[in-house]
């Protein structure tokens, strides 16, 4: 594939990688919505959000809050992630995190999101997110400004259910 007059597309930075645990003994099914989306609340209380090694400022947090209200929608080919999580860095400070994605609801994504007794790992490749942070420190202030993109897995082992979301720094590029 020639790339000949594609100048001017965004560029891609690793940054970021967050992950959330699920308690699956809290997990509140609304049901179908009169529009035929079908809605559930998902509680993820748990979790670190990370900046991935060389990503500067570098940070470590862990996720004290969290929750996707999640929906599918009514012809059952696509889920609608909506999460919205409060994380403490190691120095004390806050961060507010919402991810929202949408999701190819392919074998395993179905089973996982309909919560079937066999369910299991939603690898990447189903789930494009974007994330948006807002912060208390002053050193993660650009991340309030910054576009950030991601590719999330769903991972389903002996301990749980954990979601993980890679996310990229978007970054502008100057045309040729």
């Amino acid at each position: 594939m020639s790339t000949e007059g594609l100048a001017g597309f965004a560029a891609l930075k690793p940054a970021i990688i967050s992950k959330v645990h699920v308690d699956l003994a809290k997990i509140h099914p609304f049901g179908t919505a009169l529009n035929g989306s079908k809605l559930i609340h998902f509680e993820c209380p748990t979790g670190t959000i990370e900046s991935v090694p060389g990503f500067e400022p570098a940070f470590k947090a862990t996720v004290t809050f969290g929750g996707d209200w999640f929906s599918m929608d009514a012809d059952g080919q696509h889920g609608r992630v909506d999460f919205k999580g409060i994380a403490v860095t190691e120095d004390g400070h806050q961060i507010d995190l919402r991810t929202y994605g949408i999701v190819t609801m392919g074998p395993e994504a179905s089973k996982v999101f309909n919560l079937q007794p066999d369910m299991c790992t939603v690898p990447f490749g189903y789930i494009p997110a974007k994330s948006e942070y807002i912060v208390s420190d002053p050193k993660l202030k650009f991340l309030e400004s910054s576009v950030l993109v991601g590719n999330a897995r769903v991972i389903v082992d002996e301990t749980g259910v954990t979601v993980e979301n890679r996310q990229s720094l978007v970054l502008a590029t100057e045309a040729e």
